[in-house]
């Protein structure tokens, strides 16, 4: 059971560790040392032990070194906006294969991304192996034709009867997308990996409400982290729309679905301008 562990003779009574417990394990106690109880349930998020100043609280049963001190981060506000502004999607790689060591590092950076009560409940599935890869492509090829079908009823005239006008005009832009896609996949090309060298699914518990945000939060920061590494990433989406299709073909954990799904590999290209997205839908209450 995780518990918080104060050493009194270290302790100054601050109280900061109280403020920032979300889940009433550690209580204030007038001037004196905070109070802890030992039956309140802990998720081990660590707050009251990387606020203490004094060094003074640990949790059982997780060693220091999950908790070890980090230098503070240099990096600039106008450096981190120049990084976002330039991220691309990236579907041309090197024909050079992912190595190992190289992807359990962005794992190990994205499994920190947060998790509703610190739960930590997802699972990382990893595909390299180019006969595995093939036999997905092939399953997702047939799974994109089926999808056209309704597709193309979404994108008819009849169909604007009944969806709102940016539903309509949205399902036609995803005619477009998937006929080409399975144009280029009748003529011998990859348009669902795009020849990448490595697929990366994310999965989260089915039943847990804030599962799929657990999977696509370690999602984003594994993919923001490889483009540190001259590595090029894109969600693909005829994956990620397909848990059921994928789940015949992986090894996916009982009681857990994919619901992320990225390329990775080594860049080819280098783009030299910014991204272009429209002006944000913004909706204040002030």
């Amino acid at each position: 059971m995780n518990t918080p562990i104060l050493d009194k003779e270290k302790c100054t009574a601050c109280g900061l560790c109280a403020e920032v417990c979300g889940l009433d394990v550690i209580a204030r106690n007038g001037d004196g040392h905070p109070i802890i109880n030992p039956a309140a349930y802990c998720h081990a998020c660590g707050h009251c032990v990387a606020i203490c100043p004094q060094n003074a609280l640990s949790i059982r049963e997780i060693g220091s070194d999950a908790f070890a001190p980090m230098p503070a981060s240099n990096i600039s506000s106008t450096d981190m906006e120049a990084f976002l502004l330039t991220k691309r999607s990236c579907r041309e790689f090197k024909d050079r294969p992912v190595e190992k060591a190289v992807i359990e590092q962005l794992i190990d950076v994205a499994r920190m991304a947060p998790t509703a009560i610190n739960c930590q409940e997802r699972v990382f599935i990893v595909v390299t192996d180019q006969v595995k890869i093939t036999e997905l492509r092939m399953a997702l090829t047939k799974h994109a034709r089926s999808m056209l079908k309704l597709i193309k009823l979404g994108a008819s005239k009849p169909a604007s009867l009944f969806l709102s006008s940016d539903t309509h005009a949205h399902m036609h832009h995803l005619q477009a997308d998937f006929e080409v896609a399975l144009r280029h996949m009748d003529d011998g090309g990859d348009y669902i990996f795009h020849y990448a060298p490595c697929l990366i699914f994310f999965a989260g518990i089915t039943m847990d409400p804030a599962g799929r945000d657990h999977a696509l939060g370690a999602q984003h920061y594994l993919m923001l982290y490889a483009e540190t590494m001259g590595l090029g990433t894109s969600i693909n989406g005829y994956a990620q729309s397909a848990p059921k299709v994928l789940a015949k073909h992986l090894d996916v954990p009982e009681a857990y679905t994919i619901y992320g799904a990225i390329t990775l590999g080594y860049r080819k290209y280098t783009y030299r301008r910014r991204v272009h997205r429209e002006p944000a839908l913004t909706v204040y209450h002030e």
